[in-house]
């Protein structure tokens, strides 16, 4: 969508129009998750009325990332004792939540495909996990799709991924659940953890659709008790997501694939 009018064309316009983002200001917050957890991040805060200049979707928080982010702080188990891929995380909110949350925080990797990203992203895990005083979460690139079996050899399987507003554009979501195809652990209680905020009408059952193709089943996880999800406005409730997918085994009976809602 290189223009304005294919923008619109899409439903998106009530969200953003990609050339207007905000100027890239920068400062360190506190987020808080829960009554527990807190979380230091650099990140854009806010461009300042008037200001256009352009900077990377990564570099900021989105409500997704803070549902889910509640949703694993309402549900610790599942990533305390366990393996934690995040995908796209951007400021890594969501993948140093986990981390924070988990008995061995080297055990959960942050990932994402630009390169000024990940130097903030790193900068929030230093500042967030000190290497004096503990083994902090690791950090490394990923373009989905690519290179796969060298980032398996390098970091493993995993028995939880993380995605949170991953899924802006259509022509990445087979490459996404292809990667989490590839990356999620072979067991029946593997998990793909996706909140993402549906911008235009169709997306939805392209997920679905694309999940589909992978053998990955999905439910979706009711948000009427996720206190992040609770401060949204109406209108962003409204198309906001979570969907938990787990593995439909080939020749299992499908009930066997059921995610529980948790």
């Amino acid at each position: 969508m290189d223009t304005e009018e294919e923008w619109r064309g899409e439903g998106m316009e009530r969200h953003f129009w990609p050339p207007m983002f905000l100027d890239p200001s920068y400062r360190w917050e506190e987020y808080r998750v829960g009554r527990g957890v807190k979380v230091r991040l650099l990140a854009v805060q806010d461009g300042g009325e008037g200001k256009t200049a352009s900077c990377l979707t990564g570099q900021m928080v989105w409500p997704a990332a803070r549902v889910l982010s509640q949703h694993i702080v309402d549900h610790p188990e599942l990533v305390q004792a366990r393996t934690v891929l995040e995908l796209g995380a951007g400021t890594g909110l969501l993948g140093l939540v986990a981390a924070k949350l988990s008995a061995c925080p080297k055990k959960v990797v942050l990932t994402d495909n630009n390169m000024t990203t990940l130097d903030m992203m790193e900068a929030n895990v230093e500042e967030n996990f000190p290497i004096q005083t503990t083994m902090p979460p690791r950090c490394a690139h990923l373009h989905w799709g690519e290179n796969l079996d060298k980032f398996l050899h390098d970091h493993g399987k995993f028995d939880v991924i993380l995605g949170a507003d991953v899924i802006l554009w259509k022509q990445y979501i087979r490459p996404l659940f292809e990667t989490v195809k590839k990356l999620l652990s072979q067991t029946d209680t593997a998990t793909f953890l996706l909140c993402y905020q549906c911008r235009y009408a169709e997306l939805k059952d392209k997920v679905y659709e694309a999940a589909k193709e992978v053998h990955l089943v999905g439910k979706e996880i009711q948000l009427e008790e996720n206190a992040a999800f609770v401060e949204q406005e109406d209108k962003a409730k409204d198309n906001l997501h979570l969907i938990k997918f787990c593995h439909q085994f080939v020749n299992t009976c499908e009930t066997n694939a059921v995610c529980s809602t948790s």
